[in-house]
């Protein structure tokens, strides 16, 4: 097996990342400031104001997932996040974006993992040519988290859903990546945190590996999953343990 191609999931594989609804609360007057900027103020009581766009995002995220859709932010933020209240269209269009990257770097508490550059920078040395491939409702934030954690250079392609307009696992956005690489499938390994998402999609696009290392979301990413109806190449439990993998895969390689 010939692996010259590494992709990576971000939330909860190249990140650990971890919500609550006290981390959202504690979040949401930033973006009642973005719509307050525009002089949109939303009535009713904080918590009930909280309440509703928090179930109207979870019935875009039960919509989005089934239809393997991701809608741009401003459809997000106008027809599902903000539907409840009279807000312009040409409004939210203008703050959907900030609203988007508020939503995921304050809702969502994301801290790359301690290993994640050391193996990148391992992993890159050894020649390999590596990727991002991410389910997100931001234009914008991969790329600048990426920036913040001081790793972006590692990567050749960064593909988003959000920018693709679907989302993992539709083998679209798989074979984006491996469009924007130059890559083929068969030579092609992805690590990701969900077999829901990562194990299944890149298999169906016939990714020659699939990593998973487990996270906060697996589980509940995973949960409708049947046991036993799709299993990774290699489960690790730190990115760390890829290299001695692609170390070994590589040195049977050679000697045949």
């Amino acid at each position: 097996m010939n692996i010259d191609t590494v992709l990576f999931d971000m939330g909860g594989t190249i990140e650990d990342i971890h919500y609550d609804r006290a981390l959202r609360l504690k979040a949401f007057p930033k973006i009642l400031a973005i719509l307050a900027d525009e002089g949109i103020v939303l009535p009713g009581d904080l918590h009930a104001i909280f309440d509703t766009i928090l179930a109207r995002n979870a019935e875009y995220k039960a919509w989005s997932e089934k239809a393997m859709i991701e809608s741009p932010p401003e459809e997000i933020w106008k027809n599902w996040n903000l539907r409840d209240f009279s807000i312009p269209a040409d409004t939210i269009a203008k703050i959907a974006e900030p609203l988007a990257y508020t939503w995921e770097t304050s809702f969502f508490l994301r801290k790359m993992r301690p290993d994640a550059s050391s193996t990148l920078a391992a992993i890159a040395e050894r020649g390999y040519r590596l990727g991002v491939i991410s389910n997100t409702s931001s234009r914008t934030q991969v790329f600048r988290t990426l920036e913040d954690y001081g790793i972006a250079d590692y990567f050749e392609c960064v593909i988003l859903s959000s920018i693709e307009g679907v989302r993992k696992p539709h083998r679209a956005i798989f074979e984006s990546a491996l469009a924007a690489m130059g890559s083929e499938a068969g030579s092609t390994a992805y690590v990701g945190d969900t077999l829901s998402r990562d194990v299944i999609g890149s298999k169906r696009a016939g990714y020659a590996l699939a990593f998973q290392i487990t996270s906060f979301l697996t589980a509940g990413s995973d949960a409708k999953v049947a046991p036993g109806s799709a299993k990774p190449d290699f489960a690790v439990e730190r990115l760390s343990d890829i290299i001695p993998i692609l170390d070994s895969l590589k040195a049977r390689r050679d000697e045949a």
